[in-house]
């Protein structure tokens, strides 16, 4: 298994201008190759004769560079297959550097990096495995970070259990399952909303170029560190509880773009919560905590799990004002939440429609197309 870890990392000042230094040949390389469309690394042997302080930088950084590129065109290419409309990669600074199998050595808290230095890094957990690679990279807020990617020989086995839970993801809170736990949304954006108004107000006085625009740009980079950094502890700590409570976790498989862009959205002015709601991010979170603990998470179809009875099945429209579900029919009343998670939950077991498992890791392995099979690992 892949394990991807990341620290604070504290250069010194000789280190840092170093660093600097290989950001800005490495921001060469990678317009120069945009430049004139050149995406091979076997061009930078030559490159460097032309350029002679690009020996400056160790070797496999230049060509991470160059690989990066060719991934990029890569992904745009896919966009463009499925229908999207994609520029074109632009010439950019490059504010991090990527170590691949050499060039790097961790003894103790002390990290040293090829043509760079030693510098002190804060271990606040244990690095599992093998290191494969080792990415620095330079923040906004003018912080340094540490990208630790490793690798294990074993994968974890599947959990035999059989708690099962379904979890509604809403607006109204920012989850609901089927036990009747909610988590309450954080609205981080919200809370922050005015200090970063203001930040961003006097921004725009500044004038640009000037050393008190840049200080103040730093300060509203601050502002939005502060709101990723509160979301993705609460998202770690929402996925934590359910990953280490249930074997069989249903989730809904929600498109957030369309979402975002209906008109009804845009109307309700939900646009906003729902992008920091982050239910992708959610997702993912869940996902790959799942897969080392050896559990399973099942991506549902969210089509009608709201509208439909949990009880008898009975199918009745229901606006996002109305939230309690009473079936005419059968009687069943309880909030349209959990009636949603119900149907999640209802879903996963009887594996109606096209379910998505993770687990372990292997997307490949695990995805399938199930139809009407019998629940159970």
């Amino acid at each position: 298994m892949r394990h991807v870890t990341r620290y604070r990392t504290y250069p010194s000042h000789a280190v840092e201008q170093r660093l600097f230094t290989g950001f800005t040949r490495c921001t060469f390389v990678r317009n120069y190759c945009l430049e004139n469309k050149t995406y091979r690394d076997s061009i930078l042997p030559n490159l460097k004769d032309e350029h002679p302080e690009l020996r400056e930088v160790h070797s496999k950084v230049l060509q991470n560079v160059v690989q990066q590129i060719v991934h990029n065109l890569r992904a745009l290419k896919k966009l463009k297959a499925k229908g999207r409309m994609v520029g074109k990669l632009r010439k950019k600074r490059v504010h991090s550097m990527i170590y691949e199998q050499s060039g790097f050595r961790l003894t103790g808290n002390q990290l040293w990096l090829s043509k760079i230095g030693e510098m002190r890094i804060e271990l606040s957990r244990p690095i599992p495995g093998t290191i494969k690679q080792i990415v620095i990279k330079h923040n906004r807020t003018h912080k340094w970070f540490v990208s630790i990617i490793s690798e294990t020989p074993d994968t974890p086995e599947l959990t035999p259990g059989t708690s099962w839970v379904g979890i509604d993801l809403n607006l109204e809170n920012f989850s609901t399952d089927t036990d009747g736990v909610i988590f309450e949304h954080p609205h981080n954006v919200r809370k922050v909303a005015k200090r970063l108004r203001r930040a961003q107000w006097k921004l725009s006085k500044k004038v640009l170029g000037s050393r008190n625009r840049r200080k103040q740009r730093v300060r509203v980079a601050r502002i939005h560190e502060q709101v990723e950094n509160r979301r993705n502890d609460f998202l770690h700590k929402w996925s934590r509880y359910y990953v280490d409570r249930y074997d069989h976790i249903a989730l809904e498989d929600l498109k957030i773009r369309p979402m975002v862009e209906s008109l009804e959205t845009k109307l309700c002015g939900r646009s906003k919560s729902i992008l920091d709601a982050a239910w992708y991010k959610a997702k993912e979170f869940i996902r790959y905590k799942a897969a080392n603990a050896g559990k399973y998470v099942y991506l549902i179809d969210p089509a009608y799990t709201t509208q439909d009875c949990f009880r008898c099945g009975y199918r009745e429209k229901k606006d996002l004002s109305q939230r309690t579900h009473s079936c005419p029919i059968c009687g069943y009343t309880v909030t349209r939440d959990l009636n949603a998670a119900q149907n999640i939950l209802k879903k996963s077991i009887c594996r109606v429609g096209h379910t998505r498992i993770y687990a372990c890791g292997d997307q490949d392995r695990y995805t399938a197309d199930l139809g009407g099979a019998s629940p159970g690992p």
